[in-house]
């Protein structure tokens, strides 16, 4: 079976986004950072979810769009347990919740198949972000009774608390997202052009060179 030639390209980016990742706890592991130190990395700010949007648009094959994010997170996540010497840091009960937002969220890219409109893809990069930080911070707060009451005011202070890691994310999705859709649309520009281009028949009264 032939792989569409944009197929490896997005499954590559996708999985430089787990590295992306994992990097925190790579350098944690040799002592180059405390991965526990919420001062020292900024959180959340990184391409994955700006990757799962891209790759939901730009994947023709819906499954292939849900299996590769979710795969690279899987094994970034096991990553994070080995790393960090606890699988359960890596696999715990927020799990289904993160990965039914990344889902969501490249469910929100296949919205985008049809669409070059810039305000369309910020649009749904926003929702996508905005449903990340409502979903996963509820379920923050009805998994984690040892931090946040359940009381509406530790669900504020749950919300509170988890502010600056949406602003990294708003930031992330802008940053990568505008290199992502960007960066391929000038490249499908470039070769729709050189596809385009008309081509010179040779000469049949021009002497061939010796």
């Amino acid at each position: 079976m032939k792989i569409p030639s944009r197929v490896l390209p997005i499954a590559a980016l996708i999985l430089a986004a787990a590295l992306v990742r994992l990097m925190p706890y790579i350098l944690g592991a040799f002592g180059m950072g405390d991965v526990h130190d919420a001062t020292a990395f900024l959180w959340n700010f990184s391409p994955v979810s700006a990757l799962f949007l891209f790759g939901g648009a730009r994947l023709a094959d819906r499954r292939t769009a849900y299996l590769f994010p979710l795969a690279a997170m899987v094994v970034s996540d096991l990553g994070i347990g080995l790393l960090l010497g606890d699988m359960k840091m890596g696999i715990h009960a927020m799990i289904p919740v993160i990965y039914g937002c990344y889902a969501l969220m490249v469910w929100l890219g296949t919205k985008l198949r049809e669409t070059r409109n810039p305000l369309a893809i910020a649009g749904a990069g926003l929702a996508g972000e905005v449903l990340f930080f409502i979903i996963t911070n509820f379920a923050n707060w009805v998994v984690q009774t040892d931090y946040y009451p359940h009381t509406l005011a530790g669900l504020a202070a749950c919300y509170t608390a988890g502010l600056p890691f949406f602003r990294h994310s708003l930031i992330g999705m802008a940053l990568y997202g505008s290199l992502l859709f960007g960066g391929f649309a000038l490249i499908e520009r470039k070769f729709a052009a050189a596809r385009s281009a008309p081509t010179v028949a040779p000469n049949p009264n021009q002497p061939s060179a010796a």
